[in-house]
Order: structure tokens, then C-alpha cells, then sequence
């Protein structure tokens, strides 16, 4: 989700700056730009906010917990909580109340809150929903089989790798096309703008495939459990992941990149005149 945002962004803030120094430009170009942001925008803000709709809880919530019931320690999960009104009202009543194997929340807490009276003051809860899965508040790509989200994170997931592929073939066929571009032309000027075209490319898939290839990787291992990559997660989406981002721009954009490489020079400077005093 977020490497296609950033990705489709960039592309768009290339154009916006394309049309800026066209010296044609239509009011078509700019509603086609105005159009893809905001289609951008709609569309991150849809994928953020659906894990949090309550009509959609059995299918993000983790589990819940009860301070005042001793008897329940901490975050229990849809399983256990459903085990205990099963003990305490029948499997057969409470079965027949969802119509399903399987509880869903609303009758889940409904029970829970029947076992207790308002004589002993009633109970409070605290939902564990997707985004509060661990110690980071992000969002939840290293899920368990038996994790609610599991066919959510994975669609994404999927899209990611999908988009990456699609991406990744298309500088492919960019470079390819540069150097017999290369081969052909005889201008020195020509040459050398390709060859700075080559290395951007290279470069841009390079850095995608070392950020996002071992992410979805390691993604999918932990769901195999085969690993147990939980403490890995803040690394990626607090380090690895951001680092893309920051990357993307210098690799894109000649100007982001000059202004870095100013900026450099004068710290190095700067550096060694302090040395030298």
C-alpha cells in the first residue's frame, strides 16, 4: 500500500512540474493531474480507514479485554471469549443466537456483559483492532494464519508485489531501450544522457527490489510460521520502508538531487574549516 502510493505520488508530482515547464499547457493535462492526486488521496484513505469500520470488526478485530472480570487476563481473542459464554450459557444457546460456528463480536459482547449484572457495576472493554496488533501502531502486514486480517494483508500485499512486477518490467524495458539507444547514436551528449538514464533506472529497481522483496518475504514466512518475524516489524516500517521514500525523490528528481549534493559539499566544507581552526 504504501510503496504504490508513493510511487503513483512522485509519478504525479513529476507531471504536476512537466506541465509547469511545458509551454503548452492544457486544461486537460492539468484536470488529468488534478484527477490522478485526488484519486490517489481517495484511494489511501480508503485502505487506512476500512480495517477501522465497525460494521467490519469480525473481520479486523483482534481481541478484546475486560478490566473488571479478573478471570480474564489481559487481550483475549474471539476463540477464547466465545469458550467461555459457550461454558457459561450452553453451546447449544448460544450457537443458535449467531446461526454460525463462529460468534461474531456484537453477540460476543452482548453476552459477556449479560454474565455480569449492574449490581457489581457492569464491565468496561478495550478493543485490540488492527491497528493496535503491537507495540507500533502500523499497519498489520506480518499476520498469522488465524489472524482475522490475514486475507486483507495478503490482497495488499499481493497488489504490492503485482505493482512492483508491473513497475519493475516497465524500467526494463526502459533500459533496454536506452542502450540500443546508446549503440546507435554517435553524439557524446546523447551517450552520456543515456548513460545517466541507465544508472537512474538501474538504481530505482535495485532499491525497490532490496526494500520490498525481503519485506514480502519475510511477510510471508512469518504466515507460514515458519519464522517469527514480529520483532522485525518495527525495523522494516519504522527504517527500511521509510528509507524508500526518501530515496525515490533523489533518484527521480535531477533538481532534489542537485540541491543534495550542494548541500553535502558545503557540510564537507564547513567540516573541514573547523578542522583546519
Amino acid at each position: 500500500k504504501q510503496w504504490y502510493q508513493r510511487r503513483v505520488a512522485i509519478t504525479a508530482g513529476n507531471m504536476l512540474r512537466g506541465l509547469s515547464r511545458s509551454k503548452e499547457v492544457t486544461p486537460m493535462g492539468v484536470i488529468s493531474v488534478i484527477g490522478l492526486l485526488l484519486l490517489i488521496v481517495t484511494f489511501a484513505i480508503t485502505i487506512a480507514v476500512f480495517p477501522l469500520v465497525s460494521v467490519l470488526e469480525d473481520s479486523f478485530v483482534n481481541a478484546l479485554h475486560f478490566p473488571e472480570v479478573n478471570f480474564l487476563q489481559g487481550f483475549v481473542t474471539k476463540d477464547g471469549l466465545q469458550h467461555v459464554v459457550e461454558s457459561h450459557y450452553g453451546r447449544a444457546r448460544t450457537l443458535t443466537l449467531d446461526g454460525r460456528a463462529t460468534l461474531s463480536w456484537v453477540t460476543i459482547r452482548a453476552l459477556i456483559h449479560g454474565m455480569f449484572t449492574s449490581n457489581y457495576g457492569g464491565v468496561t472493554e478495550r478493543v485490540r483492532h488492527f491497528y493496535g496488533s503491537g507495540s507500533v501502531c502500523l499497519f498489520k502486514y506480518f499476520v498469522d494464519r488465524d489472524d482475522p486480517q490475514v486475507g486483507y494483508s495478503w490482497a495488499l500485499l499481493a497488489l504490492t508485489f503485482t505493482c512492483f512486477i508491473l513497475i519493475s518490467t516497465s524500467y526494463l524495458i526502459i533500459l533496454l531501450l536506452s542502450v540500443r539507444s546508446s549503440r546507435s547514436v554517435k553524439s557524446d551528449d546523447a551517450a552520456r544522457r543515456n548513460a545517466r538514464l541507465q544508472r537512474k533506472v538501474t538504481l530505482i529497481i535495485a532499491t525497490d527490489f532490496i526494500c520490498w522483496l525481503p519485506f514480502i518475504l519475510i511477510a510471508l514466512l512469518h504466515t507460514l510460521e515458519v519464522i517469527n518475524a514480529t520483532s522485525l516489524y518495527a525495523l522494516f516500517s519504522v527504517i527500511v520502508l521509510p528509507l524508500n521514500s526518501v530515496i525515490n525523490p533523489l533518484l527521480y528528481d535531477d533538481a532534489v538531487r542537485g540541491a543534495v549534493k550542494k548541500v553535502s559539499v558545503k557540510l564537507s566544507s564547513l567540516q573541514s574549516t573547523a578542522t583546519l581552526r
